[in-house]
């Protein structure tokens, strides 16, 4: 990382890469795309590939069950409506899983069909909690595609477990099959360690921006006076709530299902933070317009931002520094084995007395 930074022109101490302790396999989300070849379904890891060759990156298990799965759906009483199709998706953990059927149109019909192809799977992989069918009719590129103007509900449980689950540091998180959560569950451990180690919490407020099911939140609670979480999706909230009440740690706390802009912040933020610390794991394509440059008028004492990659650190550090915010510490994570990809955390105080640095574009 040392090379990154000089090369962009950013001085900062950077902490050596945390390796991920799973190589290979280790991805707890994975998917299957679903192309139409020859009148048959093939389900390929790839967006545009119409191979099946297994991903080194999924798990064993889920090779298997995408496997079972091509073979029942292409028998002739299955196909007509295997074809439609988009993605067929597997969440979990390392012990249990569901399956996500994305499909283009649901009725009656597809609903008892794929109910059975489900109790079926189930009955051959003990690993196997619940199904679902998730409704896309647009066939997204996206395998959960929630921007859809659509109208109507897009999950239908077909059986098993509503939730999710997975447990980090002692604290277990269930959540809705819809909601975000780190595709390397073996290193989660590393990073929430990380981000004590970086935010060196003083006790007083935490603000979780992008907070999803609470998964900094519920573990950092323990550290700091109060929290507040705020994520756009309702079923993220609905989870960080739950797991906060399941701890029952007797902070305060709040969560908020609201995008996060200037906006909706100015109704949710203090006017100054400078005793707080604020946490920010937005999506990899950055944070919205004006959420930095709102977020360092407020002050914190500390900033802790997660990049899931290299492409936007350029761009959003020139934002903090603009309000004279810089980077003095960083942890990258060995998130994605086996890929070009790297998470990088990075803390950044303020330093408004000091002249910025010019970035460079970087890659």
């Amino acid at each position: 990382m040392s090379s990154y930074f000089y090369e962009i022109n950013l001085p900062v101490r950077s902490f050596s890469i945390v390796r991920s302790p799973l190589p290979r396999h280790y991805r707890t989300t994975t998917k299957r795309r679903i192309h139409n070849h020859n009148g048959k379904i093939l389900s390929s890891s790839e967006e545009i590939s119409l191979s099946d060759t297994p991903s080194l990156l999924e798990p064993e298990i889920h090779s298997k069950i995408y496997s079972f799965l091509s073979k029942i759906l292409n028998k002739k009483e299955n196909i007509r409506y295997a074809l439609d199709l988009n993605f067929i998706i597997i969440r979990g953990n390392y012990e249990k899983i569901v399956v996500i059927f994305n499909i283009k149109k649901v009725d009656g019909n597809v609903i008892r069909t794929f109910t059975a192809i489900a109790s079926n799977l189930a009955e051959d992989f003990s690993a196997i909690d619940g199904a679902f069918l998730f409704v896309d009719p647009e066939g997204s590129k996206y395998y959960m595609n929630f921007s859809s103007e659509t109208d109507g509900p897009k999950f239908k449980r077909l059986f098993g477990n509503r939730y999710l689950s997975v447990k980090v540091n002692d604290v277990l998180y269930k959540f809705s099959p819809e909601c975000f959560s780190q595709v390397n569950l073996s290193i989660c451990s590393d990073m929430l360690n990380a981000a004590v180690k970086l935010l060196a919490p003083n006790g007083n407020r935490l603000f979780d921006l992008y907070c999803g099911y609470g998964f900094f939140s519920c573990f950092l609670s323990q550290f700091y006076e109060s929290l507040t979480g705020v994520d756009y999706l309702p079923a993220s909230i609905d989870s960080a709530r739950d797991n906060m009440e399941r701890l029952n740690i007797g902070k305060k706390y709040n969560f908020f299902a609201k995008k996060i802009d200037p906006r909706n912040l100015s109704q949710l933020l203090p006017d100054n933070l400078k005793n707080d610390h604020v946490l920010l794991d937005p999506p990899k394509n950055g944070t919205a317009p004006g959420v930095i440059e709102f977020i360092a008028s407020r002050n914190p004492e500390s900033v802790l931002h997660i990049f899931c990659g290299l492409e936007t650190i350029p761009a959003e550090i020139e934002r903090w520094e603009k309000y004279g915010y810089m980077p003095e510490k960083c942890q990258p994570l060995d998130m994605f084995p086996g890929t070009s990809d790297i998470e990088v955390m990075l803390l950044l105080k303020n330093h408004s007395s000091k002249t910025p640095s010019r970035l460079k574009s970087g890659r």
